[in-house]
């Protein structure tokens, strides 16, 4: 009886002991991370048969296990994850909000004060100290630009850095995995090591952070398999892969996350990696670009629009403005647009046409080659393929190049495509980033303050509204002569046109058409005729005689010859009854010597200079000097050039109809003291000339900052609900696997007091046994 009262006071002293050691060992870990409670499985040992029943034999600890629900776990994870990418997304929102409110806004200041001295200048176009002033204004809104470049190059560059120092820790967690599944691995078959599976899971919920995981459990692992992201393996069993930065192509800025398998490196989809690497990436790549490409797009608009307003004006000096700020279409810059594979002889250039048209983000070219034809694949900066209406390839396939494309205001010129000519089958991917460089390339050519172009010459172009055709009137360049200074109407007309003929005459007599006249009503080939009695008459192709007049006035049907009349003029009657003249004829006529005179109408176009009344003199093809030009005219580009100049001014096409006339107002191209060009520049500060007319080139900003501050604000608020989402998960696991003080003080004096009230069953149990052994 003593040795069975001795066992179970010794099994009862064994469970104590275990019970206390669980406890403490809870109340030692109260404030570990990750560390599940842990509890003992007690249990009565198998009671014995004696003397017709069944006795207890004590107890015995079946097992330790741990308070732990995976689906709790498992929201915690998910919910890490969710914290960390939006906490990482508003550290960064709250850095580009800042950029906004302090280095942008100065940029959009510094324009500002560009315009104001432009104000200021165009009171005082003649003003040195005025004209200094405007170009200090320039420089500072160019470094403007150039620091909001750096300033987000540098937040950028960070961003990547960081990366690098994620993907660190990523790779450390996913060995420190790999080296627990060894660990479990290695334990007898049941086994379970209760601490290395809290470790793991801390290792998960740490990962969580940095990525979307999911893990797979097997052979005694929580995570004997992890995913990461979209689905690729970061751990499997024993073995972790690694993860790494890599460069873009071809964009070698453009660094994507790829994981390493071997010698080989994959570069993972980044739009679903979740976590603090998933939002860095998406900052970067949808926050930080956007904000580089608007800042270029607002660089290019102000200084393009400036440059083009001070090289249609004349300077100081009278000479031809040229550009103030950095040519946005210079030969460097018309390449450096296009992102190329590394070894390729692709050379395409991308040239700034119209800044209305322009649109923030990268363009994306494939091109392939079939051995013939070259074809190609246009995608929006959206991403999406660009087709013509009909649903056919925005650019058409062909066998030639170069080859010009136009789109979103740009001109692509594919001079060269991957070789001449490539492989058969070859293709190839270039990326087309028009606006990303542009706050970085503005800079400021002019150093003299003479340089600025105040006056620009106003020519104006106007067709009758009352014009039954459609043909369209304008210059043929921006500047002319002042010599051309003055207002004109150009008139379509139908008049006649006179032939005179006098071959195979005895006579010396010269008979000549006069140029010009009115005989639109005198239509027909006529005969002149001096008989041997020194009279003329005149007949019509009918043979009839034609009356004429002489010099009294009166109609006759034969004429003195030699004429007796004004100049020797012929005037005849016309069907209508006026009165033309027509020709003249100089003495030296013989009988019966003929002259010849053909009478048609056509369609001219004439320059009357409305001032003075007179008809302009005008080239023609010949570069003879003419006051009235064939219509439709007959050059190639259907130019009007002024007698005395080199160079055409005006051009009219085709389709105006007899009738029609336009007005014309030539300025002049120099003018001391002008300022329509500075009054023209400052009006860019407000007139909608971007985003299709929508915004003004300051009004980008808006938008940008607007952007910028609603992300923010939906990153604070994101932020805010994933927190409460966060406290809600690990209040759930700490509620599970959480240590309470309380309930382990408690049991910890439960089991003490059992433990010592199973030493004293044993102390009984010697007592007794001494007693039975004295009795002997």
């Amino acid at each position: 009886m003593a040795s069975d009262l001795m066992q179970l006071g010794i099994s009862g002293l064994r469970t104590s002991q275990k019970q206390l050691d669980v406890t403490s060992h809870n109340i030692s870990n109260v404030h570990t991370p990750g560390y599940s409670r842990q509890v003992v499985d007690q249990k009565a040992a198998d009671a014995q048969w004696s003397g017709g029943n069944y006795y207890g034999s004590g107890a015995y600890i079946d097992s330790v296990n741990r308070a732990y629900d995976q689906f709790a776990a498992r929201e915690l994870t998910l919910s890490t994850t969710q914290l960390e990418e939006s906490n990482v997304r508003q550290q960064h929102m709250m850095m580009l909000d800042d950029f906004t409110s302090k280095s942008a806004v100065n940029t959009v200041n510094s324009m500002n004060d560009f315009y104001n001295s432009v104000r200021s200048l165009s009171d005082h176009p003649n003003d040195l100290g005025s004209r200094q002033t405007v170009l200090e204004s320039a420089n500072q809104a160019a470094n403007s630009f150039n620091n909001s470049y750096e300033t987000l190059t540098n937040i950028r560059r960070d961003v990547n850095e960081q990366l690098d120092v994620t993907l660190e820790r990523v790779n450390a967690l996913g060995q420190e995995l790999a080296a627990i599944n060894t660990s479990l691995q290695e334990l007898p078959d049941g086994d379970k090591n209760y601490d290395l599976l809290d470790k793991q899971r801390g290792l998960i919920n740490e990962l969580a952070k940095y990525t979307k995981v999911t893990v797979l459990a097997d052979k005694g692992s929580l995570a004997d398999k992890v995913i990461i992201g979209s689905g690729d393996t970061l751990v499997s069993g024993v073995e972790s892969s690694q993860l790494k930065m890599v460069s873009g192509d071809p964009d070698l800025e453009d660094k994507q996350i790829a994981i390493v398998n071997g010698n080989q490196a994959k570069a993972i989809k980044s739009d679903h990696i979740g976590g603090g690497l998933g939002a860095m990436l998406s900052i970067r790549d949808d926050v930080i670009d956007k904000s580089l490409d608007e800042m270029g797009r607002m660089a290019i608009g102000f200084s393009k629009q400036i440059n083009d307003l001070q090289q249609s004006g004349t300077d100081l000096t009278g000479a031809m403005g040229s550009a103030l700020f950095t040519d946005v279409n210079s030969p460097t810059l018309l390449k450096e647009r296009v992102l190329k594979p590394l070894g390729s002889q692709t050379d395409i250039d991308v040239k700034i046409d119209d800044v209305n048209a322009l649109k923030a983000g990268d363009y994306k070219l494939t091109t392939s080659f079939d051995g013939t034809d070259y074809s190609f694949r246009l995608f929006d900066p959206a991403g999406n393929e660009m087709k013509q209406a009909d649903g056919s390839a925005y650019i058409a396939a062909t066998d030639t190049l170069p080859l010009e494309v136009n789109v979103d205001g740009l001109t692509l010129t594919m001079n060269t495509v991957m070789g001449t000519p490539p492989a058969t089958g070859q293709s190839e991917t270039v990326i087309i980033q028009p606006m990303r460089r542009g706050a970085a390339n503005i800079g400021v050519e002019m150093n003299d303050p003479r340089g600025l172009a105040g006056h620009r010459q106003t020519n104006i172009v106007e067709a009758n509204p009352n014009n039954t055709g459609t043909a369209q009137l304008s210059q043929t360049s921006q500047q002319t002569p002042d010599a051309l200074a003055g207002t004109y109407q150009i008139d379509i007309i139908n008049s006649a046109d006179l032939v005179a003929g006098n071959t195979g005459n005895s006579g010396t007599a010269t008979f000549e058409a006069i140029s010009g006249a009115a005989a639109e009503n005198a239509v027909g080939n006529y005969t002149i005729t001096v008989n041997a009695t020194n009279k003329l008459s005149m007949n019509d192709g009918s043979g009839n005689a034609v009356k004429l007049i002489d010099d009294t006035g009166a109609e006759v049907t034969e004429l003195d010859y030699p004429l007796t009349t004004t100049g020797n003029t012929l005037t005849m009657v016309a069907s209508d009854g006026s009165q033309v003249s027509v020709a003249t004829l100089s003495d030296g006529a013989v009988a019966d010597d003929e002259f010849t005179l053909a009478i048609t109408t056509s369609d001219k176009l004439t320059v009357r200079n409305t001032q003075t009344n007179a008809l302009m003199d005008l080239k023609d093809d010949a570069g003879n000097t003419v006051q009235a030009l064939a219509y439709p005219l007959t050059n190639a580009n259907k130019e009007i050039t002024f007698a005395g100049q080199t160079n055409p001014t005006l051009s009219l096409n085709d389709n105006a109809n007899v009738g029609d006339n336009f007005s014309v107002t030539l300025g002049r191209s120099s003018a001391v003291g002008g300022n329509t060009n500075f009054l023209a520049m400052q009006q860019i500060q407000h007139e909608k000339t971007m985003n299709e007319g929508k915004s003004s080139v300051i009004d980008l900003f808006e938008g940008l900052a607007t952007d910028i501050g609603m992300q923010k604000s939906n990153a604070d608020k994101t932020a805010e609900v994933n927190q409460l989402d966060f406290d809600a998960a690990s209040e759930r696991v700490s509620n599970i696997s959480g240590v309470n003080l309380d309930e382990e003080a408690a049991n910890l004096m439960k089991f003490q007091q059992s433990y010592m009230a199973s030493s004293r069953i044993m102390s009984v149990a010697k007592e007794t046994f001494d007693t039975l052994m004295r009795a002997v």
